[in-house]
């Protein structure tokens, strides 16, 4: 298959670490847009005229139509390569930010902010799916684990700056600012990233029939439905966690890109914890001890935090063990079928992206139904749904090279 000889390419280290390199400011683009707006939506619900809990419709949006693009895009990276996707989604992207910073109402911000959604939809399971390509089983983990590094650097130096930018200047100049950077992010991606290797003659072009065929693999489906879960109980809590530490700590505006750098080096230890221990103890385990980690300590975070500082500790402990549950979860998702390997991971995109749309909502519902007290509870309820799903259906020993058979002597 197509995916199979790109995959078994033996690339130069040194191309390698400038392919990984490339994907990192790719990953980063990515998730500085899922997380820009979360220390700027109260800024953008003042200025525009509506409540905190409508404007997580800009979340909504973007996630929405990620995920309905996501799904159609996965064949179509098996078809066309990596690379023209990912320039192309990077594109988009920035078309997208340059709309927000100017869109004169609510309205055609949520347009611009789906639109971004779209540019997404093609880049992140590219990206991933690429990572697959240039990295053995063995040492994907590592790999994951750097890209994951590199979007967290955005949560951890991007967003916080955005949000000082916020709230000196206006949330305007954060998009502003950003789409200057994804200007560069575009050219650099465009001009140094290699191309895709050649189809292999005669190999038949991967169609929407790879999409059945994938979710027809039970233990396949099940891991992209805990994924799902996953990001569910991640924005849960994390739409409106800038909104709970403002109102019910008095968290000045201008500071709540802490809660994002916090939870960013949360991440940023995690998947470098997560991602080199899976390579040596499994996967799977690190996966599901890290959804009852996380489980645990989203639920504290608003049960049980007397003072911000214990809040932000909790916080803090709760995205180490998404971290390591994230940069895990990736890499066995990229060996479920190498041979559709773009298709499995724009399906695994196109259900983040639908997580996000469950989170956001669930999370609102919750907060206008029993305050921002029974998040965390609800957060925690997903994040074991998901620990079962992986626990029961997925077992990592479908990757293990077939023992050697013994040939008797003569």
């Amino acid at each position: 298959m197509y995916a199979e000889v790109r995959m078994s390419l033996a690339v130069p280290r040194s191309q390698r670490t400038l392919i990984l390199a490339l994907l990192c400011v790719a990953s980063f683009a990515v998730v500085f847009n899922n997380l820009i707006i979360t220390p700027i939506l109260p800024d953008i619900s003042e200025d525009l005229g509506v409540k905190v809990a409508v404007a997580g419709l800009l979340v909504t949006a973007y996630a929405m139509v990620g995920g309905v693009a996501a799904v159609f895009s996965g064949p179509f990276i098996d078809r066309v390569g990596r690379k023209p996707v990912v320039v192309a989604g990077m594109t988009t992207l920035t078309i997208a930010t340059a709309l927000s910073a100017i869109a004169p109402t609510f309205v055609t911000l949520v347009a611009a902010r789906a639109l971004a959604g779209l540019g997404v939809a093609c880049l992140t399971p590219a990206v991933f799916a690429a990572v697959g390509d240039y990295f053995s089983y063995e040492e994907r983990g590592r790999a994951m684990s750097w890209v994951i590094s590199a979007n967290t650097s955005a949560s951890i130096l991007g967003v916080p700056a955005g949000a000082l930018i916020s709230g000196l200047l206006s949330w305007r100049w954060t998009f502003v600012l950003l789409t200057g950077l994804l200007v560069i992010f575009s050219w650099l991606l465009f001009s140094r990233l290699p191309k895709d290797a050649p189809r292999a003659e005669g190999q038949p072009s991967s169609g929407m029939s790879a999409i059945p065929r994938v979710l027809r693999d039970l233990p396949t489906t099940m891991a992209l439905f805990s994924n799902y879960l996953s990001t569910s109980y991640w924005f849960v809590f994390a739409t409106y966690m800038g909104a709970y530490f403002h109102d019910e700590f008095g968290l000045v505006k201008w500071a709540l890109g802490g809660l994002t750098m916090t939870m960013g080096l949360g991440v940023l230890l995690g998947s470098n914890v997560g991602g080199r221990l899976s390579d040596n103890v499994g996967k799977r385990p690190v996966i599901v001890w890290s959804s009852a980690g996380c489980a645990l300590f989203i639920a504290l975070v608003t049960t049980a935090s007397m003072v911000m500082a214990l809040g932000f500790a909790f916080l803090f402990l709760f995205a180490v063990f998404g971290g390591a549950r994230f940069a895990s979860a990736q890499a066995i998702m990229t060996e479920m079928s190498p041979e559709n390997r773009g298709t499995v991971m724009a399906l695994n995109a196109s259900g983040q992206q639908f997580g996000i749309v469950t989170g956001s909502a669930v999370g609102g519902l919750v907060l206008e139904l029993w305050g921002y007290a029974a998040l965390g509870p609800a957060s925690a309820a997903l994040a074991l749904a998901s620990l079962v799903t992986y626990a029961m259906f997925v077992d990592e020993r479908r990757f293990a090279a077939p023992a050697p058979e013994l040939v008797p002597s003569s």
